[in-house]
């Protein structure tokens, strides 16, 4: 390899850690200021609780005590339970999920 090539061949090598310092040292304040919010965080809906959370006895239904625990969910049971039975199977208590979406 003659001198002339070995001497660019080191320049460019020079440039690209003077590059790689300069972004890693830049790294920091990057990811600093990834970690503040920057716009106000909007409420979160309340968390819709699964079938099998609800049914705490293990019976295969959501019964009208065991469906307090469910925001908005005894507001629609009758309507939602499709045998007058009081209470919910898991279609019905999909159905009942539905009524009570985001309004």
């Amino acid at each position: 390899m003659n001198h002339r090539l070995r001497q660019e061949r080191n320049v460019f090598l020079l440039f690209l850690g003077a590059v790689f310092v300069s972004l890693m040292s830049a790294l920091p304040v990057v990811t600093a200021s990834l970690g503040t919010p920057r716009y106000s965080a909007v409420p979160a809906a309340p968390q819709q609780l699964t079938f099998e959370q609800l049914d705490r006895n293990r019976d295969g239904y959501v019964d009208r005590k065991e469906a307090e625990d469910q925001p908005g969910l005894s507001s629609v049971f009758d309507r939602a339970d499709r045998h007058p039975d009081g209470r919910l199977d898991k279609v019905e208590y999909g159905k009942a999920l539905s009524m009570i979406g985001p309004n």
